[in-house]
């Protein structure tokens, strides 16, 4: 077993440390004020997902009596349930004592939220007159009897709950609040104050249930199993998927969280009607940071200045070129860094194929889009004049199901040709590709492909926050190999009877065909150099044991290897007899850090790939994923700075230490 030689982790245990580093940026003094509220919103958030995703499917392992270990840490999937439940109060009380910190610094920078005991008689009429008026008709209220059933409970949002004084029997106070309340209340005054509308309702909660007196009131949240099945990638997949979106918000519940202690008799009726048990109840002092952002935009201008990061401004491509994009493509290779460049490189060449005459079609597999998507825009404009457009929409991105359902109506609808990705596998990768008619002077005509493979996801609103790497190429090899890919998605026919060989798709390493054999075959070559091999690769997750293993035995024989790993890090540096080759460093800061690199060697024996996959066993071996080798010397120049600023950043940047935990870089 893995976990034996003891250089290895429990995957859910470091998502959960890489959370706390996302905390810590809430802790830090250099960070501006409301990001620092930001980065606790995202911290929850991410916490809400974990337990939808990674819990839901443990409970799900334990409740059906699995027994089977993790390889990484030998725990069962009950073991991981009690480490996670004794890890989350811990990280819950840090939150909250962030919390405390920024909301002070606010309050002394002129951005104070009040509590009800704080109002004055005029501030509190003020939220009476807001309550009546704006928000009372707008709530479902009941009041239930302790042998009634708890209402259906949506996990998107929360809701507020009482125990209240009944002279006979327990009776309990239920307030449903509409998704689109408004979340905030400013007062009128000198400086800026505000009250959150949950606090409100809590405060007014008596006039709700008259003639009961709410004995304690509470906001609440539950988490429920998200891992409904479903979506087979078949013809039918969206009459699948439309019923698997409906199952999904009647799982079972994970957790409940409440702001605060509620007493025995109403944890009792929580328990008894969502099966939960005490470890799975959680208390803190702010359930809900979905507020933010409304705040922000009611914030005064003359308030905001240094509250937040100075404006980014990415760098336009397109004004570098000047011309037709297409025609400078095709010169030479280039490349996007995301946010460093934005996304107006990639949107100009979709632009003008759209209406260019030597374009026959447009080809994309499409995994997460934004809300108003320019690139939606262009494939429609496509279609519309002509050319051949295939979209391949994943269908299973997960929670962006209902997103991905409308824009292949839409889509359809203009006259693309939409696929719904494989039968087996997960479409993941992030591949756009221009065919053109190339016509020589004899008459005769050809293909040609300009081709664009990307590490991140075609959103243009992550493109400004996430850091990615784009590529279009013009090399003929790697467009014909994409063709074929594209080809044999559309048909359902991915070829795995290579894998075990890396035979598929020429230069580009394919999961699940040749990735994961090709990964393999590049490590053991650094590892035969012994102490002059070289590894230095970035990804969001290490978890696949193959990958891991292979690394560590390349450690043993004296390889350096170095890795950025932003978040699940399953493999422990610097252990004795097994990682003491072995460095990882993890950045969290204002950019999400989300491209994949992998570099094996230096010098002429340098191979380069950029990738849509992470080392994750469900990335080589479930999802269709794509690696492009990066063969301009100019482009690898850039990449190879890009990986060095991130291993270098002494401020950001944290060294993964052999416990699990992170540590301040040592200075040089």
């Amino acid at each position: 077993m893995l976990y034996e030689e003891g250089f290895t982790q429990n995957r859910e245990i470091s998502w959960l440390r890489y959370n706390e580093r996302v905390l810590d940026e809430a802790l830090d003094e250099k960070v501006p004020l409301f990001e620092r509220l930001r980065f606790i919103a995202i911290f929850v958030s991410n916490l809400e997902e974990f337990f939808k995703v990674r819990v839901g499917s443990l409970l799900g392992e334990d409740e059906e009596g699995d027994d089977d270990i993790d390889e990484k840490s030998g725990m069962t999937a009950a073991d991981q349930l009690r480490r996670i439940h004794e890890l989350v109060p811990g990280l819950l009380l840090k939150k909250d004592m962030a919390y405390s910190v920024v909301e002070s610094k606010l309050t002394a920078a002129g951005v104070e939220r009040l509590e009800p005991w704080q109002l004055n008689e005029d501030d509190k009429g003020r939220c009476f007159d807001f309550f009546r008026d704006d928000i009372k008709d707008t709530l479902s209220v009941r009041v239930l009897d302790v042998r009634d059933p708890l209402p259906s409970m949506d996990e998107e949002k929360p809701y507020i709950i009482s125990a209240l004084d009944a002279e006979l029997e327990d009776k309990f106070g239920f307030i449903d609040m509409p998704k689109d309340m408004p979340q905030v209340l400013v007062l009128p005054g000198d400086h800026f104050r505000y009250v959150l509308t949950e606090d409100i309702i809590k405060m007014f909660a008596d006039t709700l249930f008259i003639p009961f007196v709410p004995l304690e009131t509470f906001v609440t949240d539950i988490a429920r199993n998200a891992e409904a099945k479903g979506g087979t990638g078949s013809a039918n997949t969206a009459v699948e998927m439309r019923d698997v979106l409906k199952r999904r918000g009647n799982g079972p519940a994970d957790k409940l969280i409440t702001d605060g202690h509620p007493g025995k008799k109403l944890r009792d009726y929580f328990a008894g009607n969502l099966d939960l048990d005490e470890r799975q109840m959680f208390t803190t002092t702010r359930i809900s940071f979905s507020y933010v952002d409304e705040l922000w935009k009611k914030i005064p201008a003359e308030l905001k200045s240094g509250l937040e990061y100075a404006p980014h401004v990415p760098h336009d491509q397109t004004k570098d070129i000047g011309g037709s994009i297409m025609k400078a493509v095709k010169k030479r290779d280039r490349l996007s860094a995301y946010p460093e460049d934005s996304m107006d490189l990639l949107l100009g060449l979709l632009r003008e194929a759209s209406f260019s005459d030597e374009v026959k079609e447009i080809r994309i597999t499409i995994y997460r889009l934004a809300s108003n998507p320019r690139i939606a825009d262009y494939l429609i404009y496509a279609a519309r004049n002509g050319k051949k457009v295939r979209v391949v929409l994943e269908l299973r991105a997960r929670f962006d199901e209902e997103k991905n359902l409308r824009w292949a109506d839409r889509l359809s609808a203009a006259g693309c040709r939409v696929y719904f990705g494989t039968n087996k596998y997960k479409v993941h990768s992030k591949m756009c590709q221009i065919v053109t008619e190339h016509v020589f002077r004899d008459g005769r005509s050809e293909k040609r492909y300009i081709t664009q493979i990307s590490t991140g996801n075609y959103n243009e609103k992550t493109a400004k926050q996430y850091t990615d790497l784009s590529l279009i190429t013009y090399d003929q090899e790697i467009g014909k190999a994409a063709s074929r890919l594209f080809k044999d998605i559309c048909k359902e026919q991915i070829d795995t009877k290579g894998r075990k060989e890396g035979k598929g798709y020429g230069p580009l390493l394919v999961s699940p065909v040749s990735m994961r054999a090709e990964l393999m075959r590049l490590i053991r070559r650094e590892t035969k150099k012994g102490s002059s091999g070289r590894i230095f690769f970035k990804v969001n997750s290490l978890a696949d044991e193959g990958i891991i293993e292979a690394l560590m035995e390349a450690s043993c024989a004296g390889c350096q290897v170095r890795m950025i790993v932003r978040g699940i890090c399953c493999m422990l540096p610097g252990i004795e007899g097994c990682t003491e080759n072995v460095c990882i460093v993890n950045k969290v800061g204002r950019f999400l850090e989300h491209s994949r690199v992998y570099i094996f060697g230096e010098g002429l024996s340098e191979v380069m790939y950029i990738s849509s996959a992470d080392l994750m066993t469900r990335n080589l071996d479930r999802r269709v994923e794509v690696a492009c080798p990066v063969r301009n010397g100019k482009i690898r120049d850039r990449i190879r700075g890009i990986m060095k600023g991130v291993w270098c950043d002494m401020d950001k940047g944290r060294v993964l230490l052999p416990d699990g935990t992170y540590g301040r870089k040592p200075s040089v």
